[in-house]
């Protein structure tokens, strides 16, 4: 038996177990604000012709649309861990989020990250400068923009 068909005689049976009950308890009539929606919704989703997901899985097909509108919430607070996530990760977006409320412009020393994981990447610091001081000067800088700028940047 098709989910259609269940969904059809499923239908039936509660509309007629309702009116049946109804019988010797009236306030089982006011199911039908939750029942009939429901009913409509799945005779909609039979009749139409445009998804196939809707026509052959009624009422439970439309739960499909529901999940993809709240797939991106779900990943971001059940799945990604605070270092995942596109374009940004949980950490970056939780600072984003502290600085637009200016409760906190700065973070701690340190690091939220594992850095003995493997794979990890950084750069150590040079412990023997190729360069001296007194060649590089006093406050060494990279200057940002040429001639044609108008506030150059360092």
């Amino acid at each position: 038996m098709k989910v259609r068909e269940k969904f059809i005689l499923l239908s039936v049976l509660i509309t007629v177990s309702i009116f049946i009950v109804s019988r010797f308890w009236q306030p089982v009539l006011w199911s039908f604000i939750i029942v009939a929606p429901l009913i409509l919704m799945g005779v909609f989703d039979v009749l139409q012709t445009k998804h196939a997901i809707r026509r052959n899985f009624t009422v439970i097909g439309r739960m499909r649309y529901v999940l993809e509108a709240i797939r991106p919430e779900i990943m971001q607070y059940f799945v990604e861990t605070d270092t995942q996530g596109r374009p940004l990760n949980r950490i970056f977006r939780s600072l984003i989020y502290q600085r637009a409320k200016k409760e906190n412009s700065t973070t701690p020393f340190g690091t939220q990250m594992d850095v003995y994981r493997s794979g990890y990447e950084w750069m150590d610091h040079s412990m023997y400068a190729k360069k001296s001081p007194k060649e590089i000067g006093e406050f060494p800088r990279l200057i940002i923009g040429g001639s044609d700028c108008k506030q150059p940047y360092s």
